[in-house]
């Protein structure tokens, strides 16, 4: 109506109601019908209200009297400061979506107990019931923060028993005591934190600037030179073949012997010249040639230490092969059980995706992808409550791991295999783990759970990270010593093994013994 002094808006109610629209669907409902307070002021206040629990405020600061009674916000603000709630909702929306929910549902409660008690004890007979339910809520969203960095998974209490369950099981128990092992190797959970390709980083190294030429100060070098001892007394190192019939075994002398009958004397003799030409004598074999170290003078280099930086690919989906054979059992199991809590751990606080592989005999391999939700926690819970057993299959656990890798959303994920090595994989496994280096530039790290790096862990992997002291984990031996000094003990006695390691990118900073766990 034009003209009139207060013209009708058809869009008037729809602003009013403007406010949902900062809300999740969950809590319309119990904005919309609640008995304190104006229903519109309200809906602008509960959007608030959410937004400074996420924001680490409280939610009842400059509460208007008509969104909420000023006697409500006096009671239940004291509550909201003794359970921590401000500090545990601060930057995790499910959890500030839920306190309110569960405010609001209180708060419709006073009207029904007031037609039995007076107001004020009917306030205070709901912020103790909001206190108790918080009380034992906010002690389960702490004991999952002992996990991972945020509960915002299991902050859905339409699941609490299943949670309460799980919590008070002994599964809960070991993933914790998992936890702890892995707080005592730094290395390894930094090694884990770095697998995966979906982003680069700067790493910075120090290095030397050799471009200013050899023209510095000369210096004094000690070199080691070979020197001959001729005539020397030395040390017989063995026996090989020569010509030098001065130092040939006196069994040659034999073929040269003049007591035999001249027919066989002679072709003796014709034996031991041709085997004199062929240089094929047994003689013994002297060590006539000494290392001998002497300072020699060299012109000096101005190498200049200089900062260098080169781009390192990190973050993106994990993908762990665990072995669970028999040969696990004890230390060995404790340490993998715990390296699959901490991969479960990086990727719930990087929001990463990770996804194992539990292999054993064949056709015994159990795969799930965990995640940090209820349902990621109890498959977790079941890994860490299982027993190794069983014989070794690394074929069929690598095969999967590899078609996982190349499916949309996995191709930047890197494959860590622990175990302790004793496993064989065949020339189809290695050859498809190589084509899968070439193809997506796949890096594949091992976790040694053991005391040597066998040829089959070295013909698929990268590079080895070595967990040396893992027998401190294994109970009954958990005193005693690696019986070992170097995790390469079948290349250092067998050095012309067929087997190379792989020829994939290594993750930074873990080469050579680097990367072995040590606690002295």
């Amino acid at each position: 109506m034009a003209g009139s002094p207060n013209p009708f808006r058809p869009d008037a109610l729809e602003t009013r109601l403007a406010p949902l629209d900062a809300l999740p669907r969950t809590l319309w409902l119990s904005a919309i019908v609640n008995n304190e307070g104006d229903p519109f002021e309200r809906l602008a206040w509960v959007a608030r209200a959410r937004e400074r629990l996420i924001g680490g405020e409280s939610p009842f600061c400059a509460v208007p009297d008509r969104a909420l009674p000023p006697e409500l916000a006096e009671a239940f603000a004291p509550a909201f400061d003794r359970l921590g709630l401000v500090g545990l909702s601060r930057g995790q929306p499910a959890i500030a979506e839920q306190v309110v929910r569960s405010l609001l549902w209180h708060l419709d409660q006073i009207a029904r107990l007031a037609d039995a008690m007076p107001r004020t004890v009917a306030i205070e007979r709901v912020v103790a019931a909001f206190q108790a339910e918080w009380v034992e809520r906010g002690e389960a969203l702490h004991e999952v923060m002992r996990l991972v960095e945020s509960p915002d998974g299991v902050a859905n209490f339409a699941r609490w028993s299943e949670l309460q369950g799980l919590l008070r099981s002994d599964s809960w128990q070991g993933i914790l005591e998992a936890r702890e092992r892995v707080e005592r190797m730094p290395q390894l959970a930094a090694l884990i934190r770095r697998l995966g390709r979906a982003r680069p980083r700067e790493e910075e190294r120090v290095a030397f600037d050799d471009s200013a030429g050899a023209d510095g100060p000369p210096q004094w070098v000690l070199r080691s030179a070979e020197v001959e001892l001729p005539g020397t007394p030395v040390e017989v190192e063995g026996v090989r073949r020569s010509g030098d019939p001065s130092r040939m075994l006196p069994i040659e002398a034999l073929w040269r012997s003049k007591r035999l009958d001249p027919i066989r004397a002679r072709r003796l003799r014709r034996l031991f010249a041709a085997r004199l030409a062929e240089q094929s004598l047994l003689a013994w074999q002297h060590r006539d040639r000494w290392e001998q170290p002497a300072w020699v003078s060299e012109p000096g280099n101005r190498r200049v230490p200089r900062p260098i930086r080169r781009p390192v690919l990190e973050a993106g989906p994990i993908v762990v092969c665990v072995d669970t054979s028999a040969s696990m059992s004890g230390g060995p199991e404790r340490v993998a059980k715990a390296i699959v809590v901490q991969a479960l751990r990086t990727a719930a606080s990087e929001h990463r995706r990770c996804y194992v592989y539990a292999f054993s005999g064949a056709r015994q391999v159990v795969e799930s992808e965990l995640s940090s939700d209820l349902d990621g926690l109890q498959r977790l819970a079941g890994f860490v409550a299982a027993s190794f057993h069983g014989g070794t299959d690394v074929v069929e656990p690598i095969e999967r791991a590899l078609a996982r890798i190349h499916e949309a959303g996995w191709r930047q994920a890197d494959l860590l295999i622990a175990s302790d090595g004793e496993f064989g994989p065949t020339a189809e496994t290695v050859a498809a783990v190589q084509a899968a280096r070439a193809a997506l530039g796949l890096r594949v790290q091992g976790v040694l759970i053991g005391d040597r790096e066998t040829q089959g862990m070295r013909s698929v992997v990268d590079d080895t990270f070595w967990v040396r002291d893992w027998r401190r984990y294994g109970g009954r031996h958990g005193q005693i010593d690696p019986p070992v000094h170097d995790r390469n003990l079948t290349g250092l006695f067998f050095p012309n093994i067929s087997a190379t390691p792989g020829t994939g990118t290594p993750l930074p900073g873990m080469r050579s013994r680097t990367g072995d766990v040590r606690h002295d």
